[in-house]
């Protein structure tokens, strides 16, 4: 009997503290791992591409605004093949239950899923594709 009763007591005390000392990075500590004290520039290739489908790699910069989980910035692309300028777009971003929103001048609407923000990189998915991006340049 007493046995049964340390077991039952040991699993409950395991549940509450698998569910109370997970980690749950909140809008805020993104945002702010995303665009740092006073903006931070993510570096490579965002699925970016010209009007004829050339691909682009990105430098984007993240800004914060007045709160951590929003913000404004710029993304500027280059040609893969010989890193000339291809064009540059501003956009105010938000992060609302951790999917990350940028809201283009002239390309629209970006949603970013299942991303991660690290020390040095910033991966995720824009829309299907797959991208990963660096603190430090890398082309």
């Amino acid at each position: 009997m007493m046995t049964k009763l340390k077991f039952y007591l040991l699993s409950i005390l395991a549940v509450i503290s698998l569910t109370t000392l997970t980690s749950c990075e909140t809008d805020e500590d993104i945002g702010y791992g995303l665009a740092g004290a006073f903006g931070q520039t993510w570096y490579g290739d965002f699925g970016s591409s010209d009007a004829y489908g050339e691909p682009l790699y990105s430098e984007i910069m993240f800004m914060a605004g007045r709160y951590d989980n929003a913000g404004t910035g710029w993304e500027r692309t280059y040609y893969q093949y010989d890193g000339a300028p291809c064009y540059s777009d501003t956009f105010d971003w938000e992060i609302v239950n951790g999917v990350l929103y940028l809201y283009f001048t002239y390309q629209g609407e970006w949603r970013i899923y299942d991303y991660y923000v690290g020390n040095r990189v910033f991966k995720g998915y824009r829309d299907d594709f797959p991208f990963e991006l660096y603190l430090d340049r890398r082309w």
